[in-house]
């Protein structure tokens, strides 16, 4: 079935070690977990919620708008699952699908266990390769904090897409008390061919390395 017959339904994709799943009320306690923990959320502090974190009502409403954007077409939001072990590893995914123009923002949060690893690129192979392939946009968008070092370097060394723009000190973050920039980075549907074998021959190398 696909997205076009069925819009409502966002079906999971399943990868050589995760599975990316529709939003589920099963990972609410997990994913208040994960977005008040310090270091999982190191460089995204402006979402922790601190010195509190995130309260159940406020996972529950979070879940609750990515499902009815799903719906909406307006999202492509995937929970991030452990193939092995079935836990929750992160959440990724497209916020603001603008269909008419055919662009949208790109994102994904890992828990710190997954940084390592490659499972990242694993997971936003999949995501990339639906918006593009499947879904024929034109634009996509990544925006991440200038500390990012890792989430920086998947986008200019394995992606090779180099940095658009910088948006200095753009806000101030309540947990740290830090002014925030954020660094954004643009691929088009044109270079998606170069990037999809990149990625695909990262990951190939990073699976014999991991078998080793």
């Amino acid at each position: 079935m696909s997205i076009e017959q069925a819009p409502h339904i966002q079906l999971p994709i399943e990868t050589a070690r995760l599975t990316l799943d529709p939003p589920s009320e099963k990972d609410d306690e997990a994913m208040g977990k994960m977005f008040s923990d310090i270091e999982t959320m190191a460089y995204l502090r402006f979402k922790t919620k601190e010195p509190v974190g995130w309260t159940k009502p406020e996972i529950v409403d979070r879940r609750e708008q990515q499902e009815a954007g799903i719906a909406q077409k307006k999202v492509s939001t995937y929970y991030i699952h452990d193939k092995r072990t079935g836990e929750l590893a992160g959440v990724c995914g497209a916020n603001h699908i603008i269909v008419d123009d055919r662009h949208s923002d790109v994102g994904i949060i890992l828990w710190k266990k997954y940084w390592s690893g490659g499972y990242g690129a694993e997971a936003l192979y999949e995501v990339m390769r639906d918006l593009f392939e499947e879904r024929n946009m034109h634009k996509l968008t990544y925006e991440t904090t200038e500390p990012n070092v890792g989430m920086r370097r998947f986008l200019e060394v394995t992606c090779g897409i180099p940095l658009t723009y910088i948006l200095k000190e753009e806000f101030m973050c309540p947990s740290t008390n830090k002014w925030v920039s954020l660094y954004n980075y643009v691929i088009f549907e044109e270079d998606w061919p170069r990037i999809k074998a990149d990625l695909l021959e990262h990951m190939k190398r990073g699976a014999a390395k991991h078998q080793k």
